[in-house]
């Protein structure tokens, strides 16, 4: 197996979670990598990525599985046959697979356009309670692990997994608190006990 970090930008931030699949068993058959599938009367190609992004976040650090052997360097072969957008950044070989959907905790991101506040005591704060788009109420503050701002720039760590928290609705939040228009919106490391 082979274990591998890449990007998602330059426009692949509007792909979703299921075509971004799709993209990447393309790739890999463009690249002469041969994938192993499922057994069964509909097989599919044993790809095991991260937990969904929200469409239109950027991401430096997306990781995915790919059950397969590879001949040669696999970052060379796989950017070779890919567009802009997703683009291998690391890689190692695995002999199990590392799943990344449960096994990375946080994803920290940074994002500008929000108006100065005090990030201390908003992190100081017992509960942030927000009502969702169900109607429930939620307190998202167990969820938010680090908020820092320097120079327009805000960033944050956020849950992922079991306790996730979207980056999107979290800057949303912020907004109508501090004022400001979110842009730049990007995940720049994932933390979890199998990410390089």
């Amino acid at each position: 197996m082979i274990a591998f970090k890449y990007t998602k930008t330059d426009g692949a931030e509007y792909l979703s979670h299921l075509d971004l699949l799709r993209h990447i068993d393309r790739t890999l058959k463009r690249a002469g990598i041969r994938v192993n599938v499922s057994e069964g009367f509909h097989p599919h190609p044993k790809i095991f990525m991260n937990s969904p992004l929200g469409l239109g976040v950027k991401s430096l650090a997306e990781y995915c599985t790919a059950d397969c052997v590879c001949e040669g360097d696999f970052k060379e072969l796989f950017n070779a046959c890919s567009p802009a957008g997703v683009k291998c950044l690391a890689y190692k070989t695995t002999d199990f697979n590392p799943n990344y959907a449960n096994t990375i905790e946080s994803c920290t991101y940074s994002a500008e356009g929000i108006k100065p506040f005090d990030t201390r005591e908003f992190l100081a704060r017992a509960n942030i309670t927000v009502t969702d788009k169900r109607g429930r109420t939620v307190d998202i503050r167990p969820r938010i692990y680090a908020l820092e701002q320097a120079e327009g720039r805000l960033t944050f760590t956020l849950g992922c997994g079991q306790n996730n928290l979207r980056p999107d609705l979290f800057t949303e939040i912020l907004e109508s608190e501090f004022k400001g228009k979110t842009y730049g919106l990007i995940k720049t490391h994932s933390h979890g006990k199998y990410t390089f």
